[in-house]
């Protein structure tokens, strides 16, 4: 089902890839909470672990936030504070340009096209916060929210699915793993199985 919708790889084709941004934080409130993690998943159409992907943690220095949010991200805490071997950390004043990097060496032109879980209430509104954001990363302002495209207003009313039941109506396994680069995936799996839908 999915084959339906895999890019043409030809390198005439001009089609466009969005790119999944998935953050994790120390809280709700953008204005008191931090990044602390961050992935992004260029959809090029190859399988979704082979996508590019960029990956850091975000150290901080201080931690500030809100307890529960801080309480169920012990491992990210604990490689940030230890260094854990494997891992990418950056200070915030070096996130924006590492990720202008990593978009422009996979081809991905400015302004791009975001997709996320309520990703303009929140992570943009988190993103825009890092030092130099505004400056060098420019996104088109509608985004792909993969909510809209599991919504059933007959079971939902008004209000958009969560991620855990976007992944039962596509069929997806798991649950969401709070971690970015998962969940980034889960976001471009969600998109490519609801169009792949509409296609058929």
């Amino acid at each position: 089902m999915l084959l339906i919708f895999q890019w043409d790889q030809n390198p005439e084709n001009d089609m466009e890839s969005y790119v999944s941004i998935d953050i994790e934080t120390t809280g709700l409130n953008p204005e008191t909470c931090q990044i602390i993690e961050i992935g992004a998943v260029i959809d090029t159409g190859v399988p979704v672990e082979d996508c590019p992907t960029f990956h850091c943690y975000v150290d901080n220095g201080l931690i500030q936030g809100q307890p529960y949010a801080l309480s169920i991200h012990p491992v990210i805490l604990r490689r940030i504070a230890t260094r854990e071997s494997g891992y990418i950390y950056l200070t915030p004043s070096k996130v924006v340009l590492k990720l202008k990097e990593f978009l422009r060496e996979n081809g991905v032109e400015m302004p791009f096209t975001a997709a996320g879980k309520n990703f303009a209430g929140f992570d943009a509104q988190f993103l825009k916060k890092l030092m130099h954001w505004n400056k060098h990363i420019y996104m088109r302002l509608r985004v792909l929210d993969p909510a809209t495209l599991y919504w059933q207003p007959e079971v939902d009313g008004v209000k958009l699915p969560n991620t855990e039941t976007c992944m039962v109506r596509a069929g997806i396994s798991g649950e969401v793993a709070h971690t970015a680069v998962e969940d980034a995936r889960v976001v471009v799996k969600l998109i490519r199985y609801a169009l792949a839908k509409m296609i058929v």
